[in-house]
């Protein structure tokens, strides 16, 4: 109810005053890293070091994944097993 009220006066404020006193970023209005606390430097790092993690559980995935069919088709092979 507060925030309806804000942004029906607020909005109305700022044409009668023609937006005078600055901006000012609002809650909903902050960057991703202003959000977190961060500076944009360390935001962009923090990004790029969730990447380079993600890669990486990607590729050891796909190892394990390559590893268990090996498996697999060994075991099939040994015991004549159908696919």
């Amino acid at each position: 109810m507060a925030f309806m009220v804000k942004s029906m006066v607020g909005g109305q404020l700022k044409n009668l005053t023609g937006g005078l006193g600055g901006e000012e970023k609002s809650e909903g209005e902050k960057s991703p890293a202003e959000a977190q606390g961060m500076t944009r430097e360390e935001y962009e790092e923090y990004q790029r070091q969730l990447v380079e993690e993600k890669m990486e559980r990607d590729a050891q995935f796909a190892q394990r994944k390559a590893e268990r069919a090996t498996f697999r088709s060994h075991f099939r092979d040994k015991y004549r097993l159908p696919k």
